[in-house]
Parts: structure tokens; sequence; C-alpha cells
């Protein structure tokens, strides 16, 4: 985990314990914390562990992480611009203060969708995603707007990615599984791929029921994964199975052999020992 420079007005909190929320890869920042248990912190897109990190914010009541800023960088400067105080909260930026924000990004792709701008749209959300791959909002948005320029492959690659994507970066986007479920062809780095491969076998809903095939079906994804050593997204959705079953009732998680420890330890073994990049660190000794 590659930590970003300067480090000298950032003081990083402990983050080792076996929780799924904030997901593997975020570590908390103690600077303008506002004491109501959210936090900013830097977070490590899967497959960005040798890059510096974005500084995103936690929102524990939504279960979300909001990807504000696209570096430490702009998080300071965001906080000489608004002069603010410690203890108190750091606005968001706008697409003009930070362009590679994806939160901004999807927010201006939004605001240009209204006006039927698709192209500038799509140039924000494929800016978001570079950023962010696993921005599962940012990637159903994406692949919607493929499709209305009648880009299937890109739109069943981002589909897919979104699928695989972890809650905590957006919602369920039931209608891009339907639509996904409906195609007949897929480009042909996909045609192995799991998710594909169940494509007719999803549906993406979750909670309240008492059996729920839908994690059959994403843990099977994982393993072919992992059997492949397709080690990014076998990560990305082991996030996403460990963020939905969490939210899942206890009595449920027991019934399909749920041990919230024993996904976390699995997590990190898979980050450390098989893709060779642990998404865990201490802080550094002050």
């Amino acid at each position: 985990m590659k930590l970003p420079s300067p480090m000298d007005y950032i003081t990083l909190s402990p983050c080792d314990i076996d929780v799924l929320y904030p997901p593997l890869g975020f570590l908390p920042i103690q600077e303008h914390e506002l004491g109501n248990g959210d936090s900013f912190g830097f977070y490590w897109p899967i497959g960005f562990e040798d890059h510096p990190p974005i500084v995103a914010e936690t929102y524990h009541d939504e279960w979300s992480v909001q990807p504000h800023f696209s570096s430490l960088d702009t998080f300071l400067t965001a906080i000489d611009d608004q002069g603010a105080d410690e203890g108190e909260y750091i606005e968001p930026p706008d697409i003009e203060e930070d362009p590679r924000s994806p939160a901004a990004c999807l927010k201006t792709a939004r605001m240009r969708l209204k006006s039927q701008n698709v192209e500038d749209a799509i140039e924000c959300l494929e800016t978001a995603v570079s950023v962010l791959p696993e921005y599962r909002d940012a990637q159903a948005l994406l692949s919607t707007q493929y499709r209305r320029l009648g880009q299937i492959d890109l739109a069943i690659k981002a589909a897919v990615q979104a699928i695989i994507s972890t809650v905590c970066f957006g919602g369920h986007h039931a209608p891009l599984v339907a639509w996904l479920s409906q195609q007949k062809e897929c480009p042909q780095e996909l045609e192995n791929d799991p998710i594909w491969g169940n494509r007719s076998k999803l549906t993406f809903k979750f909670g309240g029921e008492k059996e729920n095939d839908q994690y059959l079906v994403l843990r099977d994804a994982i393993d072919c994964y992992l059997d492949n050593r397709a080690f990014i997204p076998a990560m990305t959705l082991m996030q996403t199975y460990g963020d939905l079953m969490t939210n899942e009732t206890i009595s449920f998680q027991e019934r399909n052999g749920f041990d919230r420890h024993n996904f976390y330890v699995w997590q990190r073994e898979v980050a450390a020992e098989m893709y060779g990049k642990p998404r865990t660190m201490q802080p550094p000794p002050i």
C-alpha cells in the first residue's frame, strides 16, 4: 500500500479489526472527524495498491463510502481553500476543483445527461471508473449510456463490473442485471466470466427472504475467479458478498455458513498470500 506524499498534515488511525465496513483498503484519518462515527480516509482501489490512494468519506447511516477526492493533494487544497479549522467539515469538490474526483465526475455526468449531453457524460464516467474501477454507481450509469450509443460490448463489460462491485459504492441496479440476462453474446474476454455465464440466474434481490440462491451464484463466481487466478475481480466480489451478507439477519448468515470474522480473515489471506498485495496496513509510527 503506497502512502501519498506529503504526510506532514495527516494522522492515520489504526484500522485492524475484523469488520467488512468500511471496506478492506480503507484507512481512516483523524483530521476533520466530526465525532458522528464518520470520517475521511485513504482508500486504495482494488488493483491500485501500488498507487497513492484517493480520499473518501464514510457515511455509516447509509453503509456507503463516497469517493470525494482523487488524491491527498486535492483534499489538502480543499482544506486550505475553505479555511477549515480542525473539526470542521470539508465540503466535497466539484469537477473544476478536482477533475478526477470520482464523485464529482459522477455528479457532473448526471447533470450533463439532463441536457442530453451523452458523450460528455460518458467522458466523465470513464474518468470516474479509471480512478475507482469498483465505483458501482458510475459503472452502472456508464453501461446504460454505452447502450444508448449502441456500444454493446462496452455496456456488457461495464455491467459485469457494476454487478461485482461493492454496494458501499452504489445501489443494486436490478434493471441492469435484468438487461444483462437478456444478452446473447459478449466480448471475447468475458466468455468464461462466471457472472456472464450465470447472468440468467441473477436478480440481485437481497433481504427479507429465508433462502436466497443469489449468494450461491456469487460465491461460485468468487471461487471461479480464484481458480483462474483472477484476483482483482475475486477480491472485488468478495467485498460485495461480505457487504450483502452482513446486512442479512444473523439466522440467515448462520444458515448460509457465513461468519464475519472468518470471512474477513479469508479476504486478508487472498490479498496477502494469493494476490501478494495486502490491503491492510498499520499507521506509521509518529
